[in-house]
């Protein structure tokens, strides 16, 4: 027995109308009608008497709609305990992170937590924070390590692992490379590196630019942070980054004035999780940094 016709049989018992059901299904009333008589043909009896354009409860629809209700609300509570049972037990969490995610030290942290439990499946996707919201919202991820401008207007559970700002990156040949400060307006004549314009900070570089009294000369636009290093480290050109003050080989960063700063962390719905999720949460909760903003 079709359970979808049942819960038309119980709704079309309360309203009598073919019309409202249909509304209250969000279907036709060619497809109650339809359901309705099938299920009649199955059952062998009249479920209504149409008369006169009425619907009325037959008796012997009478008889059965308490059962009728009985099996629905099992199904409801099996459906329910289902979910919840893969809620808390299941094992795979999907963390979408932006491309830089690997040059920080949480990274590191994360790997070692799923290292240590693999009884988690962890899956990674590297995407543009933008896009990490959009599947975060639309349930496609678990949780994301993304980048924000700002924080407080985010509708998420958050987890603030690190703040950055801009730095410029250059190749250790180049005559700037030697400054403690490098002030924007002496890049006007440079060529930019830039990440792609689908990424949170290429409009920020933009506008910084304007600031200083110019357009910025863009040479390169790559959405791989590997090309734009190695293109800045043979001397192309040079690149303004969100970017840890970190070594890499024949590259340096420095300080950028004007500057600005980001916030890196961890994000997730403010809904019901897993229990390996909410270990892992628990987990990534003690690098929190939220204390230590200013």
């Amino acid at each position: 027995m079709d359970i979808d016709k049942l819960r038309t049989f119980i709704d079309l018992a309360k309203t009598l109308s073919f019309s409202e059901t249909a509304q209250n299904l969000y279907t036709s009333q060619s497809t109650v009608s339809k359901q309705i008589k099938a299920l009649e043909r199955e059952l062998g009896l009249v479920l209504f008497d149409r008369t006169n354009k009425k619907v009325v409860l037959s008796e012997y629809g009478k008889s059965i709609l308490n059962s009728a209700n009985e099996i629905v609300t099992l199904e409801d509570k099996i459906l329910l305990q289902t979910h919840n049972y893969k809620m808390n037990n299941q094992s795979q969490i999907s963390l979408g992170t932006i491309p830089t995610f690997s040059y920080n030290s949480i990274f590191a942290k994360t790997m070692l937590y799923q290292k240590e439990h693999p009884e988690m499946n962890l899956t990674l996707q590297e995407l543009e924070s933008k896009d990490l919201f959009t599947l975060l919202d639309e349930g496609k991820l678990d949780l994301a390590f993304a980048r924000s401008l700002d924080i407080d207007n985010l509708n998420y559970e958050k987890i603030l692992i690190d703040t950055e700002s801009f730095t410029v990156c250059l190749s250790k040949d180049h005559p700037l490379a030697k400054k403690e400060i490098v002030h924007l307006a002496d890049l006007k004549d440079e060529k930019f590196i830039m990440l792609s314009n689908s990424s949170l900070l290429y409009q920020p570089v933009i506008e910084l630019c304007k600031k200083a009294g110019f357009a910025p000369n863009i040479s390169f636009v790559s959405d791989r942070m590997s090309s734009i290093l190695q293109i800045v480290r043979s001397g192309q050109g040079i690149s303004i980054l969100m970017h840890p003050e970190e070594k890499e080989q024949n590259l340096v960063f420095k300080k950028l004035n004007p500057t600005m700063t980001s916030y890196l962390l961890f994000i997730r719905t403010k809904s019901k999780h897993s229990q390996v999720n909410n270990d892992f949460w628990k987990y990534l909760k003690q690098f929190d940094n939220s204390k230590t903003r200013n």
